[in-house]
């Protein structure tokens, strides 16, 4: 008898779209917590970076086989996802996906503010961030690949700290938009489709790369300083909210699904109440 609280199909074929900090982190877990036949790695580039190391995308893939012993086949893709006929390439080469994730996305000009940003930034943050989701979804529902399947787009801060005047507009707006996708077209995907589609919102991840830039770690550190549950997102909690979105028992569609320690949360401008733990006694 299992000791989990979620089931999932067995000999599942997993996509995960984005093999940045996120996708890796699911591609090294997944296999172990689930039954995976073949699990497909798909990013924008034949390099990236784990940790802070330019490595090949086939290499990382091949690694992560040989760490499960080989039982599942992994195979790695580079592809474009604002290219019609690239993804649709893509999902025919591998037929029925029973799970994907979506962390796929850029930020074009960060930390410019709105009114310096060119037209061109802005369109191109709308045709990766907001078009390439919105393309997988199309030709994954055409070409029948994602019928019946389980999604999960990483909306990634664009639900949880867009409101708070950071200098990244481009990615903020089209990811606002990639928001009202999930919110409300997941009905319709359910009806017609029967995909199960949801999203997750994180605050800013623990990563080596922004670590390494002084403004970036600045701003690392002080969201971890507001953090209630302490320390910042990291790839594990993303994975894990995956994996319940995925799950047969997770009974939600179209929910965004905030992860991010409490950071967001509404924190009282005068202090704690007279009483309450901290505060004066009454």
């Amino acid at each position: 008898m299992s000791s989990s609280a979620f089931t999932y199909r067995p000999h599942a074929s997993v996509l995960i779209v984005g093999v940045g900090l996120m996708g890796q982190h699911m591609a090294r877990h997944v296999l172990r917590w689930m039954d995976v036949k073949r699990l497909v790695l798909a990013d924008h580039t034949d390099t990236i970076m784990v940790g802070t190391a330019p490595t090949a995308l086939s290499d990382f893939a091949a690694s992560i086989a040989a760490e499960n012993g080989g039982g599942a086949e992994v195979v790695a893709e580079t592809v474009d996802v604002t290219s019609e006929d690239e993804v649709s390439a893509m999902l025919q080469r591998h037929g029925k996906i029973d799970y994907f994730m979506h962390t796929a996305g850029i930020a074009p000009s960060p930390l410019t503010p709105p009114e310096q940003l060119t037209k061109d930034a802005i369109m191109r943050a709308y045709e990766v961030n907001l078009w390439g989701v919105h393309n997988v979804l199309k030709q994954g529902v055409n070409g029948g690949s994602l019928r019946g399947a389980r999604g999960v787009i990483l909306l990634s801060t664009s639900a949880t700290v867009g409101a708070e005047g950071r200098s990244s507009s481009a990615y903020e707006e089209s990811k606002g938009g990639l928001l009202n996708l999930v919110r409300l077209q997941a009905r319709h995907y359910v009806d017609a489709h029967e995909l199960v589609l949801n999203g997750i919102a994180p605050s800013p991840l623990h990563g080596p790369m922004a670590e390494q830039h002084p403004v970036s770690a600045g701003r690392l550190k002080a969201v971890e300083d507001a953090t209630p549950m302490g320390g910042l997102t990291e790839p594990k909690h993303i994975s894990s909210t995956t994996m319940f979105f995925w799950a047969d028992e997770c009974w939600c569609v179209g929910e965004v699904l905030t992860t991010d320690g409490g950071y967001t949360k509404h924190k009282p401008v005068f202090g704690p109440l007279p009483g309450a733990a901290g505060g004066a006694a009454s």
